[in-house]
Order: structure tokens, then sequence, then C-alpha cells
């Protein structure tokens, strides 16, 4: 039976002479794998809607292992991505966090339009990829079930007054009189904590009315890395180490 659906491809895998196996985040059915014969071929139909960062219509059919894809049409290639050495870098990086954090063949269509818009925007904008890729990842977490707590301690609730914490395990930030429950807290202050609000509140689009030091942007990086690699069991991030060995 043929399956039409909307989807980005996350990942792609050479297998045999000229076929790819993809990770597809489609926006009915989640990540799914699929199969594309010939699609390594240059004068394959399949060719451009199979290249990673496409987002594309498909049709699909399910064989015993994998989908198929048996039609393919581009709607957004993404292609200034792979012009620019850093957003190709922090675009791979926001797809290896889809890849890595959505659950096989589990629908999110939240995620999938935060993933689509922020693709759009990373593609326009000319500067400030870290504060984009935050307020992606503070985002996401948010729409996977992990929003941390930030307006008030998630301990007791109180109003965030003195020397306050973030605790990873309890998501979200401690007190100055709860910042001991959990000693691997890390260190933050109010400038901070309201920088990570405004991120997680701010539409994508308007990023650039969000003003925030390089110093808060790299402790909220700090801190959100943590977080997210916490909550997907995941060790590390191929694409942010290689983002990090980048000469400035």
């Amino acid at each position: 039976m043929h399956k039409k659906t909307q989807g980005i491809v996350l990942r792609q895998v050479k297998f045999k002479e000229s076929d790819k196996i993809l990770t597809i985040f489609s926006r009915e059915n989640g990540k799914i794998s699929a199969i594309a014969k010939g699609a390594r071929k240059t004068k394959s139909p399949l060719m451009g809607s199979t290249q990673v960062f496409c987002y594309s219509d498909f049709v699909l059919y399910r064989g015993k292992s994998f989908y198929h894809v048996n039609q393919g049409e581009v709607l957004n290639s993404f292609y200034s991505l792979r012009n620019d050495l850093y957003k190709l870098a922090y675009g791979t990086y926001i797809l290896e966090i889809v890849e890595a954090g959505i659950t096989e063949e589990e629908s999110n269509e939240k995620v999938f339009l935060l993933l689509l818009k922020t693709l759009n925007v990373l593609s326009v904008i000319e500067d400030d990829f870290l504060k984009l890729v935050l307020a992606f990842i503070i985002k996401f977490l948010s729409f996977m079930g992990y929003k941390p707590h930030l307006r008030r301690c998630v301990v007791c609730n109180n109003n965030l007054m003195g020397r306050i914490k973030f605790s990873i395990s309890q998501g979200g930030v401690l007190c100055d009189k709860c910042k001991n429950s959990d000693l691997y807290a890390l260190s933050l202050d109010l400038n901070t904590v309201k920088a990570m609000d405004n991120l997680l509140y701010a539409k994508l689009d308007n990023l650039d009315e969000v003003q925030i030091p390089e110093s808060t942007l790299l402790n909220i990086e700090k801190i959100l890395t943590k977080y997210l690699l916490a909550h997907i069991d995941k060790k590390t991030f191929k694409s942010l180490d290689f983002i990090k060995s980048i000469p400035k």
C-alpha cells in the first residue's frame, strides 16, 4: 500500500552500488527508515529529494524491513546551508538532535514544524547561529516533555533570589534555599535564567530582538547541552564536537 507524506531527510547511508538508506522525519509517521533504490545515480529522479536537509513530498510503500521511496518531489532543499561551513555544521547538529531524540514511528507534528521553521530561519540569517540553535534546543526539549522550570524554584516553587543553580536531574532552577539539594547542579544567575526564558518563548523569526551577551549564550549552551544529553541518553554529539573544532 502506497503512502504520501511530507518529510525531512535527517541522514543518508550508502547502500549497495547506487542505493541509499534514509532516515526521514515524516510529518505523519515520525522518524522512519526508508530505502531509495538507485538514488545515487546522476540521472535518478530520486536524487534531489533524498539529499540530507531536503524537505520533500514522498510516496512510500512499506516493505518487510524498510519503507521504500517510490517518488519524491523537493519542496525546499535548503541549499544555502551547504554553502556556509557554520550553517552546515549547525544544521547538521540540529538534525542529529532530532534523530537522536525522536522515537521511531512516533509522530510529533510540533517538533516537525519546529525543525522546518528552524531550517528556514537558519538558511537566511547571516550570524547569531548559536542563539538560533539554543532557541531550537529549549523548544525541542519542551515539545518532548522536558520543559525546564525557569520562573520559580523547581523544588519549593518560591521566587528565585540570591545564589541559584540549575538542576539537570530535577529539571529546573533551584533557589538559594534549595540549591544544595542537587550536588551536581550548575551555577547560573538571574540574567541567564531570563535569557533562557526568552529563548523558550520567542518566535524564531524575531530572535534578532532578543539581545543576549556571548558569555551568557555560552553558559546557556553548557546547561542545555547537558540537559539534552541527559534526556536523550546520549554521551556526545559528533556535529557539536566538529563545531567546537572550527577555528574562530
